[in-house]
């Protein structure tokens, strides 16, 4: 019987030449697999070129075209120097009974995050916050940003609250949450404006420090939104908790404030507008990180996850775990 990784040599033989720049295909080797919470991606060498074949086994965003979503972002970006190229699309589920991307390999490093790489990361968020994306392209816009938001993590609450075995403490914390945090809607909901294009998954291993440059990797949830999103899910707890396989650091106030300084340094932002949109919106997306890691934890304790995906969410057990710990919300209904 063939194995998946037979079929993808198959699948990739079969593909013209000219999608990845060559005038033909000699010899198609699949390097190596590599499973995340959503795809399996595998490293396939043609030649001397080397891609990342993507199958989408799940969609983090819930959308049935997510993945066309993530290939036109990636098209878009493609010479801006921020992310892979996209070579194809298959939506068809014909092959393998999910979605395929294939794009470009990143090989080089994750980033450890260290202080003195604070400044890069910030000025490398801002060059993407200054393109001005054309509204022709197939995006998903949040119009109303805070309340799109906010809708985001009470779906988040309602889809966990109905799992079999939810931490109720948790799920009352979130109550609580919400309920203080609900009003800065109407209050500051102007500020925000859906004019930039969003990554949405700012966190330590989505960077790679490829032979290229600095570069960021999984554009699943690409979005028109306002760039403090961005912004506040780089700098929120939650996401610096998910990556302590990389590294246990945490950002200190100290490093907050070099990140924010090179940010707006680079970007031109109004720096006290950009201060206060972080200051209303950074606690709830932390709270959709802490949401989501629950709702992971929930599906592996449940026997609810992907057949798929079982193993590697069993290997990010203790991540699910360490951010959803209930008092990562009680510091923020401390924080505002």
């Amino acid at each position: 019987m063939n194995t998946v990784a037979d079929q993808v040599k198959a699948y990739v033989q079969d593909l013209p030449p000219s999608l990845f720049g060559l005038e033909q295909v000699e010899q198609v080797e699949v390097l190596s697999m590599f499973a995340g919470a959503y795809n399996l991606n595998y490293h396939v060498r043609i030649g001397d070129k080397e891609i990342n074949f993507r199958i989408n086994i799940e969609q983090q965003s819930g959308l049935g075209d997510q993945i066309e979503y993530e290939f036109m972002a990636l098209r878009y970006l493609d010479g801006h120097e921020i992310a892979p190229r996209a070579y194809y699309l298959d939506s068809s589920k014909k092959s393998f009974h999910f979605d395929i991307l294939i794009e470009e390999f990143l090989d080089g490093p994750l980033l450890a995050f260290s202080q003195e790489e604070i400044p890069e990361i910030a000025e490398f968020l801002a060059k993407l916050h200054k393109l001005n994306p054309p509204k022709h392209y197939k995006w998903l816009i949040w119009d109303d940003p805070l309340a799109c938001n906010y809708r985001q993590v009470m779906e988040d609450l309602r889809s966990y609250e109905a799992k079999i075995t939810p931490d109720r403490k948790l799920v009352e914390l979130s109550r609580q949450m919400l309920k203080k945090w609900a009003p800065l809607q109407e209050q500051y909901g102007s500020l925000f404006y859906p004019d930039k294009l969003n990554h949405t998954d700012v966190v330590r291993d989505n960077f790679i420090r490829s032979s290229k440059g600095l570069r960021m990797i999984d554009w699943e949830k690409p979005r028109l939104d306002d760039p403090s999103y961005d912004i506040c899910c780089f700098l929120a707890e939650p996401a610096q908790l998910w990556c302590y396989h990389i590294s246990d650091k945490v950002y200190s106030p100290q490093e907050k404030e070099i990140f924010f300084n090179a940010y707006v340094n680079s970007s031109g932002a109004d720096e006290d507008l950009l201060a206060e949109k972080i200051r209303i919106r950074q606690p709830i997306v932390s709270l959709h990180w802490i949401l989501w890691g629950a709702g992971k934890l929930c599906d592996l304790r449940d026997g609810l996850a992907v057949p798929e995906l079982v193993h590697i969410h069993e290997t990010k057990k203790h991540r699910y775990e360490r951010i959803s710990d209930p008092l990562l919300v009680e510091k923020l209904l401390e924080s505002f």
